[in-house]
């Protein structure tokens, strides 16, 4: 009986939110835009080791800072999403996210590489906080009233439904280019596809 009731809760959520078109717009970019962070997040330690021979002690204090930045950020730039509104506050974060990883691909032709990349580790920092933020805050002036559960059940699934892409797509591309900056730039491209479908 439980179940029945459970699968019936469901198949009603997913008729309820295929009503509101900018919601499943929103959630389809936010898969896109969070997998590629998820990403950088997860292979940004070992990038950092293999191409700039980060040691285990720059590796920890690089997760320290990417942190540090992202509460930073979140409360310096969240006054943006006051202001211009959450979707334009995630278009920001998405080009901030766009520059830090093209500076990270690039970061190794130039004469001081590593520390373009402890700026690009910034920016992702910085930018990671406002665009979880304002996509939170989204959601919520997006969500009709009397839906939030349902939805907001949604926007979790969209966070972790699909998480393994955009790892299985770097290491797709790194497995077949046997370069780690290539896969870098394919996340720079999802960042991309993520801010073409809000738009």
């Amino acid at each position: 009986k439980h179940l029945k009731q459970s699968f019936k809760s469901i198949k009603s959520s997913f008729y309820n939110i295929r009503k509101h078109k900018s919601i499943v717009i929103f959630l389809i970019a936010r898969l896109v835009y969070n997998d590629a962070l998820i990403t950088i997040f997860a292979f940004g330690g070992i990038y950092a080791k293999e191409v700039f021979n980060f040691t285990f002690n720059e590796i920890f204090l690089f997760g320290i800072v990417l942190n540090i930045t992202a509460g930073i950020g979140a409360f310096a730039l969240g006054f943006l999403d006051d202001i211009i509104g959450g979707k334009k506050t995630i278009q920001i974060s998405n080009i901030g996210f766009i520059i830090a990883t093209i500076l990270a691909v690039l970061a190794p032709n130039f004469n001081y590489g590593k520390i373009v990349f402890w700026f690009s580790g910034a920016l992702i920092g910085i930018f990671a906080g406002p665009s979880q933020a304002a996509s939170r805050s989204l959601m919520g002036r997006l969500t009709p009233k009397n839906k939030e559960n349902q939805f907001y059940g949604f926007f979790a699934f969209s966070g972790k439904a699909t998480a393994f892409i955009g790892p299985l797509l770097f290491s797709t591309i790194v497995s077949f280019t046997n370069s780690l900056r290539a896969g870098l730039a394919i996340v720079s491209i999802l960042f991309f596809i993520g801010i073409i479908l809000l738009n």
